[in-house]
């Protein structure tokens, strides 16, 4: 690495870390004014306090993380803080007349955003999620005292399009998916007619496949009628390899989507390849969208050295507009995009890429016409 790199890095990341602080203290603080009151009452310990805002800043809000949603704007805001110092000092002219491109000086900014999309694409799809889970059940266990028995679903029915099958279970429990009482399974036919009926006291989802236990079947004729009485309930447990769905597919049927990482998602279409038009164009726009969001950060720091470009005589004031009007732009579009996307007027990709591909071409065209 050369010495103006660290030199550009070490300027660069300081105010970064203090941006990116500010924005999650005032967040918390914004949500303890109102939380506050419920922690007094719970007498939650002071570390737990801390475990739950540290979730708290990785819980997904709207489609994304907090934590997604800010690195973009902490990233340009620290950008154009940097380079307007030094356009103020006349370090970006010095550095130009050395032999320095401008463009060249973009080279570790953008490194430092493309470890921040890739730091977002992971945290989105990991422990956004689960940050998600726990800080929900936390809130509504200790701060507001729900039942366990909440987690109990009676009568779940959960319809495999992919497969034709349809379970229906007495009891599910969501805290443990991979244990469910009293399960009724009905596999179909293409034509919609039922095929067979597996019944089951209880069923376990053991080393990667389903065992029933107490199972019974029955066979249908292709009228869809009894083809023969109910077997008797087997004394044994039995497994069944033929039932491809894991205890995640019934889980993430009745999750909220705040709950599910973008490939959970796709594996929801996937088993519903009959999923009416606007239904699927909203889910698709969710995907297209998450997955495209942590790109901004390389995105909006193109924007940094156009809107600095020009050394003393561009006021600092005029960069910090150019920079607040390009982050309302972008998060205009985000919304814009996504609700084309939806009404099925654009292509779900097209409504998930879109800010991202209208100010990279911005961003570009400003960039190659600084020398």
């Amino acid at each position: 690495m050369k010495i103006i790199d660290r030199y550009m890095l070490k300027e660069y990341l300081v105010p970064l870390g203090y941006i990116l602080g500010s924005f999650c203290m005032l967040y918390i603080v914004l949500d303890l004014f109102d939380r506050f009151p419920a922690f007094v009452e719970a007498q939650v310990p002071f570390m737990d306090v801390l475990q739950f805002y540290f979730f708290y800043l990785f819980t997904v809000n709207g489609f994304v993380p907090f934590i997604v949603v800010i690195l973009p704007i902490a990233l340009l805001l620290s950008a154009l803080y940097t380079l307007t110092l030094f356009a103020r000092h006349n370090e970006l002219t010095a550095m130009c007349a050395s032999g320095v491109s401008v463009r060249r000086l973009m080279t570790p900014l953008m490194m430092v955003g493309l470890c921040a999309s890739l730091f977002g694409a992971v945290v989105q799809e990991t422990l956004g999620p689960i940050a998600t889970r726990w800080v929900s059940e936390y809130n509504r266990r200790v701060l507001k005292g729900v039942a366990e028995s909440e987690d109990v679903v009676p009568h779940y029915v959960y319809h495999a399009g992919n497969s034709n099958r349809q379970w229906l279970v007495d009891l599910f429990n969501m805290r443990e998916p991979e244990r469910m009482k009293g399960v009724k399974v009905l596999q179909e036919r293409e034509d919609g007619t039922l095929m067979t009926e597996v019944l089951a006291r209880r069923a376990e989802w053991l080393d990667g496949s389903w065992w029933f236990y107490g199972m019974q079947s029955r066979p249908y004729n292709e009228a869809g009628e009894p083809a023969g009485p109910i077997s008797e309930p087997s004394e044994t447990p039995v497994e069944m390899p033929e039932l491809t769905e894991t205890p995640e597919d019934l889980l993430n049927e009745i999750r909220k989507t705040d709950y599910l990482s973008s490939w959970d998602m796709i594996r929801f279409l996937k088993a519903r390849p009959n999923l009416s038009g606007p239904a699927r164009a909203r889910r698709e726009v969710d995907i297209y969208a998450r997955i495209a969001m942590p790109w901004s950060c390389m995105v909006l720091i193109l924007l940094s050295l156009p809107a600095t470009a020009g050394g003393v005589r561009r006021p600092a004031l005029r960069s910090v507009g150019f920079g607040l009007a390009a982050l309302f732009g972008f998060y205009f579009m985000v919304n814009f995009g996504m609700i084309l996307g939806k009404r099925e007027i654009i292509w779900p990709w097209l409504a998930g890429w879109l800010p991202n591909i209208v100010f990279l071409a911005i961003g570009a065209s400003l960039t190659s016409r600084l020398k």
